[in-house]
């Protein structure tokens, strides 16, 4: 390993430090940046409650596994802090943590049997629990409003802060993604991150080696699908108006791509997508329909040119511009500096 690569290593945490501490302050200024527009914030409001949902369904993608009942997950969150507010005046406050707690403990139940499955099995179980939750939303409507959904569902206030203000809201749906992105991100590194991985690279090998896969996966699953209710509880406070049809597959499928489209290495890669899609669809709405076939021409393209998605950009400059050596030993060793999967 040359000087260089050596540096690299040695300087990692204090990389990584930095680049939070930085992201951090521009998300701060951002909003007197743009003088406060409403539209863009708007539209920043959105990116957060993409990545949410991107970062919290790759925690399940580390395992190996794509789940298709994600949204209906944020919708539970989204109708538990909703029916809090509406039917017992409990503010978003209660309602994220109900939602969290509901979504966590229905995950849990129903991951038992489904994360029994495998490949195009969990696919279609996973759809299946996603259609359930979205049709029972839809057929109780004396409780959950029907096909019509729920209306005035407010933001909330503390203090003398109100959360109508998009100003405000934009701060709050920020502290939400930060928080969602950090937990995923440190988990990942921790010894139960390292863990998933090994499911998803070789899970029988795995439990040959005393790994209890099936207890990692329910626990995945759980904690994914409660990072996805907390954001559904935000995003229906949000909107102030929900119904089955904001927790379909689509927005499952959407996730997905952003997660393909930003890389699937790292938590890097859901943020990075989320971040560049959410900005094109809003570049796109006046297309219409045609929306729909832009991203999946943007989808065919990243698999066959950028197969590693936007985080991989990264290190093709550094392979490109410093000509690090091609020796494999090195090579994953800097990529592991820069956070790399567990391959």
């Amino acid at each position: 390993m040359n000087e260089k690569s050596k540096t690299l290593l040695r300087n990692r945490p204090s990389l990584v430090v930095l680049l939070w501490l930085a992201g951090i302050a521009l998300l701060l200024a951002f909003p007197f940046l743009i003088n406060q527009e409403r539209y863009i914030l708007h539209v920043a409001i959105v990116v957060f409650f993409n990545i949410c949902l991107a970062t919290s369904m790759w925690l399940i993608w580390s395992l190996g596994f794509v789940s298709f009942a994600h949204a209906g997950f944020m919708g539970i969150g989204a109708y538990t802090s909703a029916l809090f507010f509406l039917r017992l005046g409990l503010p978003l406050w209660f309602g994220v943590i109900a939602g969290a707690l509901v979504g966590a403990l229905i995950a849990m139940v129903v991951s038992l049997p489904l994360m029994r499955t495998r490949a195009v099995y969990f696919f279609m179980a996973s759809w299946a629990v996603g259609e359930v939750i979205k049709r029972i939303f839809a057929y109780y409507r004396g409780f959950f409003g029907g096909w019509e959904g729920l209306f005035r569902i407010m933001p909330p206030k503390l203090g003398p802060l109100d959360f109508a203000n998009r100003t405000a809201y934009y701060y709050l749906a920020m502290v939400l993604m930060v928080l969602i992105v950090l937990v995923v991100y440190r988990l990942n590194k921790t010894r139960t991150g390292w863990i998933f991985w090994s499911i998803h690279e070789a899970e029988v090998l795995s439990s040959h080696v005393g790994i209890h896969a099936l207890k990692y996966k329910v626990a995945a699953f759980t904690i994914a699908s409660a990072l996805a209710a907390m954001t559904g509880a935000l995003y229906a406070h949000y909107h102030t108006y929900i119904n089955p049809k904001s927790f379909d597959i689509w927005t499952s499928e959407f996730a997905l791509v952003h997660i393909i489209v930003g890389g699937l290495s790292t938590a890097a890669g859901p943020v990075l997508g989320a971040v560049f899609l959410t900005i094109i669809d809003e570049l796109l709405r006046p297309t219409e329909f045609y929306r729909i076939v832009i991203f999946g021409v943007i989808l065919i393209l990243t698999v066959l040119f950028l197969p590693g998605g936007l985080e991989s950009i990264p290190k093709r400059l550094r392979l490109r511009l410093w000509k690090l050596p091609e020796d494999k030993d090195t090579q994953k060793s800097i990529a592991g500096a820069f956070g790399k999967g567990r391959k």
